[in-house]
C-alpha cells in the first residue's frame, strides 16, 4: 500500500473557494455598516430610545426566521443551468445595490417612513441570496474539508468586512449629524463588484461535479449518500436517526446562543464604547477592526486543527475563550489598551465556533439538502438576533454596565450546548489520507 500523503489529502481547490465567497464578503460587509450606522441614524437623527432601536433593528431578523429557510428549500430545488446557488446569488445583489443607498438618503431627509422602507427592501434582497452565499461553497467542497474551505470563506469576506470598518472610521466624522451616503454608496459597490465577480469566474455545476469526483478519492460517495438519507428528492428530506436529530437540535442551540451572544456586541459597541470608552464618531469600528483581526489570524489554522483533532474539540476550546472574553470586559474597571487583547482572542473565539458549528450541522444531512439546513442555520441565528437586540438595548437603557455580562452568559449557554452534541464531526485527515492511499 502507498505511504498515505496528508497534504495530497488536504488538498483544496483554494481559488475556486475563495472565488465562490465573494458574494459573502459582500453580503456579510453590509451587516457591520447597518448594524453599526443605522442605530445611529435611529437614536441621532429620529431621537428613539435604545429599546425601539432594538426593536427596528430586529426587522432583519424576523425576515430572517421565515425567508432563509424558504430560499435555501427553494435553492435546492433549482434546476437551473448556472446552477442552485447562483441564481439568487445574482438576483438579491443587484436589488441590494440599488437598495442600500437609499437607507442614508431616507436619514438625509430626516423621513423615518422612507429609511423604514428602504431598510424593508434591503433586508428582503439580502435574504433572498444570504443562505445561498454559504451554502455554494459547501456544494463544491468534500464533507472532510467544509472546515477548511469555510476558513478560506471567512478570510475572504471578513477581510471585505475590514475594509468596511476602515472605511467607516475614516468616512464617519465626529459631527452631530453626519452625511452617511458616501459610505453607503461604497457599501453598494462593493456589493456588485462581488456579484460581477463571482458572476465571470465561477461555474457552479462544474465545481460540484469536481467536487464529487474528490469526494470518491476519499471514499465517500456523495450519490449513495443522498440514496439513503434522502428518499424524496429537491430538499424534502429530514433526518430519520433520532440521536442525529438530538445533535443537530444542540448545534442549533449552540448557534442561537452564539448569536445572541455576537450581535449584543455588535448591536450595541458603537454607543456602549460612547458612553464607557470615550470613543465617539466612527472610532468604535478599532475595536470591530481589532476583533475581526483575531478571527483572520485564527480562521486557517483552527481549520487545519480540526482536521486533525476534529471539530468539536475546536470548537469546545474556542467557546470557552468566548464565554471567558466578554467576562473580563465586564469585570474590568475601566477601558486600557490591555482590553484590545480581549477583544483579539475574543475573535479567535468568534472565528473558531464559527467555523466548526456550522459545518457540524452540514456533516448531519445529505448534498441534496445544503440549503435547507443552511437555511436552518440562519433561521435560528435569526431568531437570537430578532431576541437579543431586545433584551440588550434593556440592559443598555436599565444598566449599561451590564452589557458584557450579559454577552458572558450567551457564551455559557452556547458552551454547554456544544458539549451536548455527539454528532458532526468528519472523518480525520489521516483518515482520509489512508483511504486515498489504497
Amino acid at each position: 500500500m502507498a505511504k498515505p500523503d496528508l497534504k495530497r489529502a488536504a488538498k483544496l481547490d483554494s481559488r475556486a473557494v475563495a472565488l465562490a465567497s465573494l458574494p459573502f464578503m459582500g453580503m456579510i460587509s453590509f451587516w457591520q455598516v447597518y448594524d453599526g450606522i443605522v442605530p445611529k441614524m435611529l437614536t441621532n437623527t429620529f431621537g428613539l430610545s435604545n429599546s425601539l432601536t432594538g426593536a427596528i433593528m430586529a426587522i432583519d431578523n424576523v425576515f430572517g426566521l421565515f425567508l432563509l429557510p424558504l430560499f435555501g428549500i427553494l435553492s435546492d430545488r433549482c434546476t437551473s443551468r448556472l446552477g442552485r446557488r447562483t441564481p439568487f446569488i445574482l438576483g438579491g445583489s443587484a436589488v441590494a445595490v440599488l437598495s442600500v443607498p437609499l437607507i442614508a438618503i431616507a436619514n438625509n431627509m430626516g423621513s423615518l417612513p422612507v429609511l423604514i422602507c428602504a431598510i424593508i427592501l434591503t433586508l428582503l434582497a439580502i435574504c433572498a441570496y444570504r443562505t445561498m452565499t454559504v451554502a455554494v461553497v459547501a456544494d463544491i467542497t468534500p464533507r472532510p474539508l467544509r472546515t477548511k474551505a469555510d476558513s478560506i470563506e471567512k478570510i475572504v469576506g471578513y477581510a471585505g468586512t475590514g475594509l468596511m470598518l476602515v472605511a467607516i472610521s475614516v468616512m464617519v466624522p465626529n459631527v452631530e449629524r453626519p452625511d452617511y451616503l458616501p459610505l453607503f454608496v461604497l457599501q453598494a459597490l462593493f456589493i456588485l463588484v462581488a456579484a460581477v465577480a463571482y458572476a465571470a469566474f465561477v461555474r457552479e455545476p462544474a465545481l460540484v461535479a469536481k467536487m464529487r469526483e474528490k469526494s470518491l478519492a476519499m471514499g465517500i460517495d456523495e450519490e449513495q449518500i443522498d440514496l439513503d438519507d434522502s428518499p424524496e428528492a429537491g430538499g424534502k428530506e429530514r433526518v430519520a436517526d433520532a440521536g442525529m436529530r438530538r445533535s443537530i437540535a444542540c448545534l442549533l442551540a449552540a448557534t442561537f446562543f452564539y448569536y445572541m451572544s455576537y450581535n449584543a456586541m455588535t448591536t450595541n459597541i458603537s454607543r456602549y464604547a460612547d458612553l464607557f470608552f470615550g470613543m465617539a464618531g466612527g472610532s468604535y469600528a478599532v475595536i470591530n477592526i481589532v476583533t475581526i483581526v483575531g478571527a483572520l489570524a485564527s480562521y486557517v489554522p483552527l481549520a487545519n486543527l480540526s482536521l486533525k483533532i476534529g471539530r468539536k474539540k475546536v470548537a469546545l476550546g474556542t467557546a470557552v475563550i468566548m464565554a471567558a472574553c466578554p467576562a473580563l470586559i465586564w469585570l474590568a474597571p475601566g477601558f486600557t489598551p490591555a482590553l484590545y487583547l480581549v477583544f483579539l482572542l475574543m475573535g479567535v473565539a468568534l472565528g473558531g465556533v464559527d467555523l466548526c458549528v456550522y459545518t457540524m450541522i452540514l456533516e448531519c444531512c445529505s448534498s441534496r439538502s445544503v440549503g435547507r439546513y443552511s437555511g436552518y442555520y440562519y433561521t435560528v441565528s435569526m431568531a437570537a438576533q430578532v431576541v437579543t437586540p431586545i433584551l440588550s438595548g434593556l440592559v443598555m437603557d436599565v444598566a449599561p454596565t451590564m452589557l458584557f455580562a450579559y454577552i458572558a452568559a450567551m457564551g455559557v449557554l452556547m458552551l454547554a450546548s456544544v458539549a451536548a452534541a455527539k454528532h458532526g464531526d468528519a472523518i480525520l485527515i489521516d483518515e482520509v489520507a489512508r483511504r486515498e492511499a489504497e
